[in-house]
């Protein structure tokens, strides 16, 4: 016997080559390889635009007045529907 039509064998073959990638087994995980894959990024500073207090509450305003539209918005369409739902509810029980 055989071992079945080679599902034994290729059992092992696979074993065989996952065994060959693990990391443990790469070159660059051995000895001092590592320094070519994990390099220094030097972080650069972050400089942010200097805006002034007059421009600074214009845009708070503008945000403020964006979110109040929304709100107004949101309701509206909130509403429009509970009076659909309201209206097919007394159009279907009559």
């Amino acid at each position: 016997m055989s071992g079945g039509a080679g599902h034994i064998a290729d059992m092992n073959n696979r074993m065989r080559q996952n065994r060959s990638m693990k990391s443990s087994n790469k070159t660059k995980f051995k000895s001092n390889n590592r320094d070519l894959d994990f390099k220094k990024v030097e972080s650069k500073k972050l400089i942010f635009k200097k805006v002034s207090e007059e421009e600074l509450a214009k845009f708070r305003n503008e945000i403020k007045r964006k979110a109040k539209f929304e709100r107004k918005k949101e309701r509206l369409i909130i509403s429009i529907i509970i009076l659909m739902l309201i209206v097919f509810l007394i159009l279907s029980l009559t």
